[in-house]
């Protein structure tokens, strides 16, 4: 979109808002690539390739931490180049991955190739790709904005499940990643290309679209309502902070829990004899929780701390896998899928939020760059964890307590994770005290 095109476009709408959909457009696409649909193909791929439960896990490990690897200069290019050549390429290597997929017949390849697609930074979870930009773009309506852009994972979800159950059922797992790849890069490519920037300034805009303030005075928001500059924390003064190392940990613990509940949820309820396309359904719900809850969770980080809308997440996982493990019918199994949802939902929200609220957007993506890798090698740890688990006692029950446990300390964690203050603020808090 041209610079003439976009100067006209702000005339009608803040192209922050143009971002949002961008991004919402990308997540919803990303749903193809495997990163909740994975579960569907662990029985018949299982079964043709020989691929043992922990062999699946490694799937989620291997892409996770590659991804973490790759997680600092991602960051560091997003600060200093924006998003748009970075979606692109990723795309395209994710998407030729996928097709990939499709004609391998050893486990290895399979492992390889979810190696590779790691590394573009695009194919993980909380995305650095599709969520510091949008953070980039707004202050006043951060939280709304991640929200809406962090819905299209969960609407992506709703659709991909079921389709993606439906295609295993009718064309098989060769064919089904062959249309996922397809379609993955008839979306996202062009919506990138097109669409996205780095962030307002390089526009001649400013953050949440507000009009140029006077030289010394302070922003206006609605109402005429005055903010202060937001604070510019570089990364080495953000790692001097006990903040910064507390949500270290937070994310660390929930990224082991999230890994070992997120691929073996499906094969779990399946084992249990529940119908494949039930179960499809079952967690396409989820997908809607998530879509629901992140929106609500938007909202109210806008308006009440981060850290307490991350501890009703983080509890809200514990009461997902409570039900997991007496659940006896369909309502535990679609109690437990919408919980587990709307858990994951707000702490999307709060991933992708408490960075920025606590260090700033400047440096935001060289600071979460360092963050990612930690919370990525933690939740790929746990993939093949409970598939070792699984296939030494034959059951998932220990994984599920472990998991609850995890949660359990996350929620603390975060619960106690006030914003660290600048020695600027103290000394403007000094002298006004």
């Amino acid at each position: 979109m041209r610079s003439g095109h976009i100067q006209a476009l702000q005339h009608r709408l803040f192209y922050g808002w143009v971002i949002v959909a961008a991004m919402f457009i990308i997540n919803f696409a990303g749903m193809a690539t495997g990163n909740l649909t994975l579960g569907l193909f662990v029985i018949p791929m299982g079964e043709a390739l020989g691929m043992s439960r922990a062999t699946f896990g490694w799937l989620q490990t291997t892409r996770r931490v590659s991804s973490g690897l790759t997680s600092f200069i991602v960051g560091r290019v997003l600060d200093r180049y924006g998003p748009r050549g970075l979606v692109v390429a990723a795309a395209l290597v994710i998407g030729v991955c996928l097709l990939a997929i499709s004609r391998i017949n050893a486990s290895w390849q399979f492992i390889v190739l979810f190696g590779i697609m790691g590394l573009t930074g695009l194919a993980a979870p909380n995305s650095l790709i599709t969520s510091v930009p949008v953070a980039k773009w707004f202050r006043r309506h951060r939280g709304k904005a991640l929200a809406l852009a962090t819905m299209g994972s969960g609407i992506g979800g709703i659709i991909f499940l079921p389709l993606t159950q439906w295609l295993l059922g009718g064309l098989g797992w060769q064919k089904t990643w062959m249309i996922m790849g397809l379609v993955f890069m008839a979306i996202t490519i062009p919506v990138a290309a097109i669409f996205l920037r780095r962030q307002p300034e390089d526009l001649g805009l400013n953050v949440d679209g507000d009009p140029p303030r006077a030289a010394g005075g302070p922003s206006s928001g609605p109402g005429g309502r005055g903010h202060t500059e937001e604070a510019a924390w570089t990364v080495r003064q953000a790692l001097r902070t006990g903040a910064f190392w507390k949500l270290m940990a937070v994310f660390a613990a929930a990224g082991l829990a999230q890994g070992s509940a997120g691929l073996h949820r499906i094969p779990y309820w399946v084992e249990r004899g529940f119908d494949p396309q039930t179960v499809a359904f079952a967690f396409a719900a989820d997908a809607g929780g998530a879509a629901t809850m992140a929106f609500i969770a938007g909202m109210l980080v806008d308006r009440f701390p981060v850290r307490f809308v991350g501890t009703a997440s983080y509890l809200g996982f514990v009461a997902a896998m409570g039900l997991m493990l007496v659940g006896l019918n369909e309502f535990f199994l679609f109690g437990s899928t919408i919980v587990y949802g709307l858990s994951v939902g707000a702490g999307m929200i709060v991933h992708s939020y408490i960075f920025a609220n606590y260090f700033g957007r400047a440096f935001l993506g060289s600071i979460r760059g360092i963050v990612m890798p930690v919370t990525l090698v933690a939740a790929g740890i746990g993939g093949p964890l409970s598939g070792y688990l699984h296939d030494a006692s034959g059951s998932y029950v220990s994984s599920w307590w472990l998991i609850i446990g995890l949660c359990l300390v996350s929620a603390v964690l975060v619960a106690t994770a006030k914003p660290p203050v600048s020695r600027q603020a103290a000394s403007e808090a000094a002298l006004a005290g």
